[in-house]
Order: C-alpha cells, then sequence, then structure tokens
C-alpha cells in the first residue's frame, strides 16, 4: 500500500514506508510520484555495484523515509503502476463531484462530494459518500481496460462518518465489467463481482485497509466500485484507490 506505515513508536520518530512511481532518475537523484506528489529522492547503490544504475520512468518503487529523509531500497516486482485515474481525489475541488469519477444509486439516494480533510491518507482529499435514508451508492472509475483470465489487484482506504451514531456502514470493492469505454452502469457485460466487503466500518480515524485480487471474466473494461452501505444519516470517506495488473 502506499499509505504511511509505522514501524516504531508512532507517538515520535518513525520510519514510514510507501509505493511511488519514478518519474525522472539521474545517476545522482531520483523524483518518485506517490499518490499525485512528486518528490525527490535518493536511492541504494548495492555494495557490490562500481556506478550507479538509475530506473527507468514508470518504475515502480518502494520507499522508505527516516526524519526528513526519503531513500528509494528496490524495484517492486509484479505491480504496475495505478490504473485509476484521480485515485486519491486530489484533481478536483472540495465540495464539487469528483473528477473522472461516476456514480449510481443502486437503491436509496446518496451524494458524493468531495472533502478537504487533515486525516486523509493520501494528499489533502477525499470523497465522502453521504446518505439522509437507507441506501447502497457505487461511485466509480473510469474504464480500465482489461483482458479475459487477467488478475488485477483493488484496494482503497474508508473511514466511517457518523456524527455519534452507531457504526454500522459496510464498504466494499466492486469490479464492474464493460464491453466499451463508453458505457456506464448498469449497461455491463458480466455481473458484478464483489472483490472484498468490510462490515461496521470505525468511525475516521484511522481509516481501514480494503484490499483483494479479481479476475477479469471477459475481455473489455473494468471500473473499480466504492459500495457504500449506509442506513439514514451515515457517511463513508473514501481514499488512495488502487487497481493494479498482477
Amino acid at each position: 500500500m502506499s499509505s504511511p506505515l509505522p514501524l516504531g513508536n508512532p507517538e515520535g520518530p518513525y520510519t514510514q514506508s510507501r509505493i511511488g512511481v519514478v518519474t525522472l532518475a539521474t545517476p545522482n537523484s531520483m523524483f518518485v510520484d506517490v499518490g499525485g506528489t512528486v518528490i525527490e529522492v535518493a536511492f541504494v547503490l548495492p555494495f557490490t555495484a562500481t556506478a550507479a544504475s538509475p530506473p527507468a520512468a514508470g518504475t515502480v518503487v518502494q520507499l522508505i523515509r527516516q526524519d526528513a529523509s526519503w531513500v528509494a531500497v528496490g524495484r517492486v516486482v509484479g505491480a504496475g503502476s495505478n490504473s485509476v485515474l484521480n485515485p486519491s481525489f486530489e484533481v478536483s475541488v472540495p465540495g464539487t463531484f469528483p473528477a473522472s469519477w461516476f456514480s449510481a444509486d443502486v437503491s436509496g439516494a446518496s451524494q458524493a462530494a468531495v472533502v478537504d480533510i487533515t486525516d486523509a491518507p493520501e494528499g489533502d482529499l477525499a470523497v465522502r459518500v453521504y446518505s439522509g435514508q437507507a441506501s447502497v451508492h457505487y461511485l466509480y472509475s473510469s474504464p480500465i481496460a482489461v483482458n479475459s483470465g487477467e488478475v488485477w489487484s483493488l484496494s482503497a482506504f474508508v473511514g466511517g462518518d457518523y456524527s455519534g451514531g452507531v457504526n454500522t456502514a459496510d464498504a466494499a470493492l466492486v469490479g464492474l465489467w464493460f464491453a466499451n469505454s463508453t458505457n456506464l452502469y448498469p449497461t455491463t457485460s458480466s455481473a458484478d463481482t464483489v472483490v472484498v466487503t468490510s462490515v461496521d466500518v470505525p468511525q475516521y480515524p484511522p481509516f481501514r485497509t480494503i484490499f483483494g485480487n479479481v479476475t477479469a471474466p471477459v475481455s473489455g473494461y473494468i471500473r473499480v466500485a466504492l459500495r457504500s452501505t449506509l442506513a439514514a444519516g451515515q457517511a463513508l470517506v473514501w481514499d488512495q484507490v488502487i487497481a493494479r495488473r498482477v
């Protein structure tokens, strides 16, 4: 995951781990896109190497931070770049519907809007799905081309927003399948695939991570859906949605 991972005392200095994508590398420095923010990092030179060999742009790398210093420790094998557009909703304006995303009310009526929160797992923004009545809502991504039989890894952060009420909202990652890049839900080419479900999501912070793999049943397109199952007056807050081919 690309979320900070405390390895020591969370109340004091501790190491963080992130995953990012190289945008530019030279023998002396490297620039890595982490959740939409490009940072300059150092990188590890193997003890037996005689010269620096920086990775190509687009390489997925693992980063660690100690104090103020970020270091790339190696290439992540078996994972490509994130295929979700606007995955952490940073390319959006607070109070508006998130850019490059779509919504569908499966039942009831819900509203999705970008919010600026201090505890967002990635960046400053997240998206809040709220309902004034019992409802099931899909917030789903732009289309991603897939071939039948491909395995995709999906993940997201989610937290409840209950205003002091009971913590009973459920979250799920769902694969929606389409024959072309223009069809919208419910005009699908195969049955929806529930990848993972998280029941009784607790009040944030902290956020809960949900993840799982899905196999494409048909060739065409997948749209990653964030399913919010809400009682009246409940909301779920989502952030950092990832889809990578395994």
